[in-house]
């Protein structure tokens, strides 16, 4: 059976238990990571996992936006899961847990460190009858004279204590699920330069994303060019994130900061006290390891140096020199790339006329004899193999994009490998020891 995300909610609310099938088998594997964080058990994870689906199978009809199944499902075992937690600690004795004598025995230091939590939380009257009665092991008369008060009143502020303590440790337990990363430089300029790389489609909210992946990966695309950045920060990250409106501009320029991930939003804190909070939502992200294919057979390594500055080069004669305007027609900033094993160089080159498209039905003329044609190249020297002996390979594309990716992967490594395979492919670029990795869909050249 096809797996086609969308398509087979829409087969499976329709009644096909085998479509449902495919997407418990496509959701299982970071929901159960999700929960068995949560609630500290594989088993009870496993159990919640199994309810979460059944009542996502039986409610399939009122989910409206089938591209949401996943965020969707997600609440639904959220909830499943807080209902867990609730009854847990309903269930447990908390005379049992003042005394932190925990069954079974693994829990106890979680709920030694809870209830120790919870009781900083109370007011000074009720958090001094728990200090002397249950941690001191004081009696009530005991109690009672320590703190200057009738036995009677000590008994009910116990009573009235231990119910807030126990709404403090549900209430701490549940939000138990925040996740802390320590992001350094190389992190934090990934955050930004991935940032760059996401989409304003209306039609694709998901490409607004940035998405944090399992292992520590940081990715953005917009359909025409993608960023994988490597962070080590990250690198336990055990579920996939998905960051909403983070713009390059809210990552601090600083060498540290604090990335705290709940379950509906993410906070950025800067080691001088600046915090920046944007929503999140646990993944499911695109598929962008199938959507971008292989390497290409050819490989140009270039230095990553020499090519940023024949990138810097050749703008000014994109900006300031194509001042054409001419009626029904649109300028996209471009450029033709070529490599060359028989030359041993990379060449960007732009003309008079490259990059315009012509997009009304009457346009003007667009070669008048008021400009002079003029065309531009730079180039570098570059290690080109793979491919045919004095063979070139030459591919139209957009400035912009190229920039972005120059500009991100300029400093991660002395040298920039990329793999190419013919015009109409993808072009993957790496650099670093971490592999940082882009990839740019090419351009038809018009003109």
């Amino acid at each position: 059976m096809e797996r086609n995300g969308e398509n087979c909610v829409q087969r499976a609310a329709a009644g096909d238990s085998a479509a449902f099938g495919l997407l418990v088998e496509e959701h299982s594997p970071w929901l159960l990571i999700r929960l068995t964080r949560r609630l500290g058990s594989q088993e009870a994870a496993e159990d919640i996992l199994q309810e979460a689906f059944m009542a996502a199978y039986q409610q399939l009809t009122k989910l409206r936006s089938p591209e949401r199944f996943g965020a969707w499902l997600c609440s639904i075992a959220d909830n499943k899961a807080r209902v867990w937690q609730r009854r847990r600690f309903t269930q447990l004795n908390l005379l049992d847990q003042l005394d932190l004598a925990v069954p079974p025995e693994q829990e106890k230091e979680e709920i030694a460190g809870l209830v120790r939590k919870a009781i900083g939380r109370l007011s000074n009257p009720h958090r001094d009858v728990i200090v002397h009665h249950y941690l001191k092991g004081y009696s009530y008369q005991q109690t009672a004279n320590l703190l200057h008060l009738q036995t009677g009143v000590v008994k009910s502020r116990l009573q009235k204590a231990r119910k807030r303590l126990q709404k403090e440790i549900v209430a701490m337990a549940e939000s138990s699920t925040s996740q802390t990363f320590e992001l350094g430089p190389d992190d934090l300029a990934g955050l930004r330069h991935v940032a760059r790389f996401t989409s304003d489609d209306p039609k694709r909210p998901i490409m607004h994303c940035v998405c944090l992946d399992a292992g520590g990966r940081i990715v953005a695309t917009d359909g025409s060019r993608l960023l994988n950045w490597s962070s080590k920060g990250l690198a336990s990250l055990p579920a996939p994130v998905i960051l909403d409106s983070l713009h390059p501009e809210m990552v601090p320029e600083t060498d540290s900061a604090t990335l705290i991930i709940e379950e509906e939003s993410a906070t950025l804190q800067a080691s001088d006290g600046r915090r920046v909070t944007f929503p999140s939502t646990p993944g499911p992200y695109l598929k962008y390891q199938k959507a971008v294919g292989t390497h290409g057979p050819i490989l140009a390594v270039v230095c990553s140096a020499h090519l940023m500055a024949c990138v810097e080069e050749i703008e000014p004669f994109l900006r300031d020199r194509h001042e054409l305007v001419k009626s029904g027609w649109e300028y996209v900033p471009s450029v033709e790339m070529r490599v060359s094993s028989a030359e041993g160089k990379l060449a960007l080159r732009t003309t008079r006329d490259q990059g315009f498209s012509q997009i009304g039905e009457n346009a003007d003329d667009l070669h008048g004899d008021s400009l002079p044609d003029w065309e531009y190249s730079v180039s570098c020297s570059a290690d080109v193999t793979n491919i045919e002996d004095g063979g070139s390979f030459r591919a139209g594309l957009n400035y912009d994009f190229l920039k972005t990716i120059v500009e991100a992967l300029k400093d991660v490594g002395e040298e920039m490998q990329i793999h190419l395979e013919h015009s109409e492919a993808p072009l993957h670029f790496e650099a670093g020891e971490n592999k940082h990795a882009a990839v740019l869909m090419p351009m038809r050249m018009t003109s």
